[in-house]
């Protein structure tokens, strides 16, 4: 009834090694809802797939190098800024506000431009 591979990435998320135990969780839930079992099973491979990405994205933000302590305490929420558009004295000033921590915008210009960040 269900795609095996949909089934064994839900099994593996679930850290179940049974398929059939998968599948039966699945009609049960999805008899629960009132909704039809292949909607529910999409819609925990939209979940894995979200997972994935959200990983792929700390990793990413892991690599990114700094000597300033400040920096790279708060690399995470710079680089986050940064993608929104934010301009390097307003993510300054936003560190400032949130944390009580003054950076210079030219070390969080320099950060970004030597670890080449660039907005989506």
């Amino acid at each position: 009834m269900f795609n095996q591979t949909k089934i064994k990435q839900l099994a593996k998320l679930l850290d179940i090694e049974d398929i059939q135990k998968v599948e039966m969780a699945i009609k049960r839930q999805a008899k629960y809802l009132k909704v039809s079992s292949t909607f529910l099973l999409k819609s925990y491979v939209v979940i894995t797939d979200i997972k994935k990405q959200i990983e792929d994205e700390e990793i990413k933000i892991d690599k990114y190098i700094s000597k300033n302590l400040i920096i790279n305490k708060y690399k995470n929420e710079i680089v986050e800024l940064y993608k929104n558009q934010f301009g390097y004295l307003k993510i300054a000033n936003s560190i400032y506000l949130n944390h009580n921590c003054k950076v210079s915008k030219s070390s969080i210009e320099h950060f970004i431009k030597s670890n080449n960040i660039t907005r989506d």
